[in-house]
């Protein structure tokens, strides 16, 4: 899948306790997304090339993929990998 936007986790251990998905501020400031239409908001302001056949992708520094092929399947909660690494964290 080649999606709009792709998060790839840091596998750096100190980095572990920052959700994978966050809104970058400035180039030394990010946060979480307040809620699901923040998010897809942001994905969908991003100008996709032609080869897009996805939404968003997210690789948990695991190995584990999500992949969600449309803004429906964009989950409205909180999304933890099975390793326990917060993937997708809504709100502070």
């Amino acid at each position: 899948m080649k999606p709009i936007v792709e998060y790839q986790a840091n596998k750096l251990p100190f980095v572990l306790e920052m959700p994978i998905v966050r809104k970058r501020l400035t180039n030394s400031s990010d946060r979480n997304f307040n809620d699901k239409a923040e998010f897809t908001a942001f994905v969908d302001s991003i100008r996709p090339s032609l080869r897009v056949d996805g939404y968003v992708g997210v690789t948990c520094s695991c190995g584990k993929k999500y992949e969600y092929a449309a803004k429906n399947d964009v989950p409205s909660s909180n999304v933890v990998c099975t390793c326990g690494r917060d993937v997708l964290i809504y709100g502070s």
